[in-house]
């Protein structure tokens, strides 16, 4: 079931309509709490994020984020490793894992953050459990300059998501034993042309998010790292159903640089 969602996926996002105009190219830094760090490098990149509290992306591009992507309360008593990147395709990926080694079981509430760049004219044009999509309002209640995000926070109803003027949060309500390890997996897709957003964009952020929420990429974390996620749903799929959404994406590539 899981190998025939996959390749619909693919094949439903390479036969859909191309965008008017080219997608520009999500770039962003690292801030660690001193200064920049290191860019990203993308999909298989040698430079994630470890261990770093408040290793939020800085801008995104276009102006998308101020400081997006870190848990700024309820880790407490548990310790926390992070790996954040940049995949193609614009999508930013936030893997969190939180460690009780203590001798007693810890309950807490986990809080994802994210302060956007829309500073405080933020719209909803989608909210379902586990994915909203919002732009910046540019004053007659159409998308402004930033680009269109779609955020998934999980496909099992962990996360209870919201957005505020100008910020994003995700509560994640959960119990550690003594021992254990959880992870949680956070996606931020950024669309938007490259002389700015439109209407079109509006529909890649909702499909694109959707695509994640049911099919979460995984692409270069181990089985170990993937057993751990507590937010969603994630059998691992036989090499060959990899191949098969590989081709999908590639023929979606081969139809957007021919438009």
């Amino acid at each position: 079931m899981f190998q025939r969602l996959l390749l619909g996926v693919a094949l439903a996002t390479a036969l859909a309509p191309a965008c008017a105009a080219e997608q520009f190219e999500a770039s962003a830094h690292v801030f660690n709490g001193s200064g920049y760090g290191q860019s990203y490098l993308g999909a298989g990149g040698t430079t994630p994020l470890y261990n770093q509290a408040l290793g939020q992306v800085v801008d995104g591009g276009n102006g998308a984020f101020d400081a997006f992507g870190f848990y700024n309360s309820g880790v407490g008593a548990l310790s926390q490793t992070r790996q954040v990147e940049l995949l193609s395709g614009n999508v930013f990926r936030f893997f969190d894992t939180f460690t009780n080694q203590g001798a007693s079981s810890i309950t807490t509430t986990l809080n994802f953050f994210g302060n956007l760049g829309s500073d405080g004219d933020e719209l909803v044009s989608s909210a379902k459990p586990g994915l909203l999509v919002s732009c910046e309002d540019d004053g007659s209640g159409s998308c402004g300059s930033d680009p269109v995000l779609a955020l998934v926070s999980g496909n099992k109803g962990l996360g209870r998501a919201a957005i505020t003027p100008d910020r994003y949060n995700v509560s994640f309500s959960v119990t550690v034993k003594p021992g254990e390890s959880l992870s949680l997996l956070n996606f931020a897709f950024l669309a938007s042309d490259v002389n700015g957003p439109t209407v079109s964009d509006l529909w890649l952020a909702q499909s694109t998010g959707e695509s994640l929420l049911s099919a979460p990429r995984l692409e270069g974390l181990s089985a170990q790292q993937i057993a751990t996620i507590a937010n969603f749903t994630t059998p691992v799929p036989e090499p060959t159903t990899w191949a098969l959404l590989a081709l999908g994406l590639g023929l979606l590539a081969l139809r957007r640089s021919r438009a």
